[in-house]
């Protein structure tokens, strides 16, 4: 019983290891893009892509592993993903021209997909359904230290050896491979009698769909036209396929709809915070890219106890009062960014650390409720579909803000409408009490 205790507790630092690295190499390089638009000389519009595409595959390659989960070993999965995590970092820090940084990017994003999304899985298919929000918890501490400890890493990186140092460091990345090895139990894949099914051309679709309407935001709006025309197509196989890759079930499952929503708006909020606020910094403040880090590092902190303090206190609070509180912090926080324009470095400070916090008490909320809202076979596509927006949201928030900058050079602007958005929560959270006190199972 005692080495079982032990064994659970290193799978979840396993687990914690890997799920932190996917977030950390998403925000690593949101400090050094204007030294990468310099050195490259590229616009910003053009090094935003280093961050927004890399979110972009990381989006669609979460719901394939979640897919991939519910039929092929969990463990196997997260070896291939390290292992096209490092050969992406690797390419990456060889070559510098901007074509080969976007490769290498997107090869570390197939990889990176699959830290989060099979580390919920994972959790979900081998603990105890007791212990099961205590790890979702320390999931989400993860997520909350990676968003702060990626600036932090990506500022110092690039103050003392350059930007594509920032590549090489992402090969830590191996020790996940020595973990996995040792920690993580052989799960078996599920030898089903019937044929695994993987809707290629829906993929596609869904890729396509997402990439023209970042592009219709961020680069020309004609693109949007295009986006309607894939949004159309991707309905009509959806409805049509026999095994469509996104199941159509899911849709009817309105708890989880509303929940997966929360989960895109507060991702949006939070990454086009983590593109703003380093500009806002250098811009206004004059800080060096490393002393920003640690402004972020700090913020994060307060992120952690934040996801602590909310696994605890879910228990008798709820998952739903949580989220209504937190939206309102995190509200105000954006607006006082928005409304004092002048502000000093800690009111700054104070502001971005009560939307870290928000944020971090909203994620371990959604992590913990929206397995209950799914059947018990719907685990693996549902979680899937749940991390596809979370990181779409990351592309859509710096990809949005950083066109709204280049129209009207308004910060303010900027935290004005991301206020505006996470306003919609309230809307959102309205139908969902019920939910807390009896659990939605889809059906």
């Amino acid at each position: 019983m005692k080495e079982k205790v032990i064994n659970s507790k290193w799978l979840l630092f396993t687990l914690c290891f890997i799920v932190l690295l996917g977030p950390v190499n998403a925000v690593l390089f949101n400090v050094a893009l204007a030294d990468i638009s310099n050195d490259l000389s590229i616009s910003p519009s053009k090094a935003s892509w280093i961050v927004v595409g890399y979110s972009l595959v990381v989006g669609i390659g979460s719901m394939v592993y979640g897919k991939l989960a519910d039929r092929f070993s969990v463990k196997k999965l997260l070896i291939i993903a390290i292992i096209l995590f490092i050969l992406g970092s690797v390419i990456g820090f060889i070559n510098q021209s901007y074509e080969f940084v976007i490769f290498a990017r997107l090869l570390q994003a197939s990889g990176g997909a699959a830290f989060i999304a099979l580390g919920m899985v994972s959790v979900a298919k081998m603990f105890e359904p007791d212990k099961r929000p205590g790890a979702l918890a320390m999931i989400s501490s993860s997520i909350a230290l990676a968003v702060g400890i990626g600036p932090l890493i990506g500022g110092a990186i690039t103050n003392t050896l350059g930007w594509p140092y920032l590549f090489l460091v992402m090969v830590i990345s191996v020790i996940g491979i020595g973990l996995l090895m040792k920690f993580m139990p052989n799960d078996d894949a599920n030898h089903s009698s019937e044929p695994f099914h993987f809707d290629f051309i829906g993929s596609i679709l869904l890729f396509a769909l997402i990439a023209t309407v970042l592009l219709g935001v961020n680069i020309n709006g004609i693109m949007f036209v295009l986006s309607v025309v894939l949004l159309f197509l991707f309905k009509v196989r959806m409805t049509k396929a026999k095994h469509p890759f996104i199941d159509f079930e899911l849709f009817k499952n309105k708890p989880f709809l509303r929940l997966i929503t929360i989960g895109f708006i507060i991702n949006v909020a939070l990454c086009a915070n983590l593109l703003l606020l380093p500009l806002l910094l250098v811009e206004k403040n004059g800080l060096t890219p490393f002393l920003i880090g640690i402004a972020l590092f700090i913020a994060s902190l307060f992120g952690i106890v934040s996801s602590i303090f909310t696994g605890k206190a879910i228990k008798t609070v709820g998952n739903i009062k949580m989220i209504y509180v937190a939206s309102a912090l995190m509200i105000f926080g954006f607006l006082a960014l928005g409304l004092i324009p002048n502000a000093n470095f800690f009111v700054i400070l104070i502001a971005v650390i009560l939307t870290f916090m928000s944020y971090s008490a909203i994620q371990v909320s959604l992590n913990t409720l929206i397995p209950k809202t799914l059947n018990a076979s719907k685990i693996g596509v549902g979680l899937g579909l749940y991390n596809l927006l979370n990181f779409v949201g990351m592309a859509f928030g710096p990809a949005a803000a950083s066109k709204i900058m280049e129209s009207t050079n308004s910060y303010s602007l900027n935290f004005i409408l991301i206020s505006l958005l996470l306003g919609v929560h309230f809307l959102l959270l309205f139908k969902l009490s019920a939910v807390q006190s009896k659990v939605v199972h889809a059906k």
